[in-house]
């Protein structure tokens, strides 16, 4: 139970960064960093599939009703939450001895780092895509993606070493 309750309490911390300090930096407006993300890799490995994709649903939806962006941001979680089994199972050796949370620890830095680069560009893609809806401004839109993306898994990155200093 505990670990719920801190898994709850970070993600109420990561999404009043993100409403209250990062969505209001308008940085050329090409850069988005999404650092709630990274609540959604620490969701327990055991978690059966669809308790993933539920509440990947749930974090896009709060980021929906604090930005506006109806959908934009449910869709990129569930995807992400969907993948992740898959994508985990890729980085981690030994995925019956792993519990809770993944880490940099458990998978080693190489691993991680990996794994958040796919997660991360994989939700800016269909987030800004659908943002977009268009093939018109593609350049701009990719662009978006790359800078969002590489900031993203900045923050992120240096996140999770705090964490792991702490």
């Amino acid at each position: 139970m505990t670990d719920w309750l801190k898994f709850i309490g970070l993600f109420a911390l990561l999404l009043f960064l993100q409403v209250l300090l990062l969505d209001n930096l308008h940085w050329l407006g090409l850069v988005h960093p999404f650092i709630y993300l990274w609540a959604i890799l620490l969701m327990p490995i055991e978690l059966p599939r669809w308790a993933q994709m539920l509440i990947g649903a749930a974090i896009g939806a709060v980021m929906d009703l604090s930005t506006h962006a109806p959908g934009l941001h449910m869709a990129g979680c569930v995807m992400v939450a969907y993948l992740r089994p898959l994508i985990v199972a890729r980085y981690v050796q030994d995925m019956d001895r792993m519990k809770g949370a993944i880490t940099i620890q458990d998978i080693g830095t190489a691993n991680y780092v990996h794994l958040l680069a796919v997660l991360v560009i994989v939700h800016h893609t269909i987030v800004f895509m659908l943002e977009a809806f268009t093939f018109h401004h593609f350049g701009y839109t990719l662009l978006q993606i790359l800078l969002s993306s590489v900031f993203s898994f900045a923050f992120i990155l240096m996140l999770e070493y705090v964490r792991k200093n702490t």
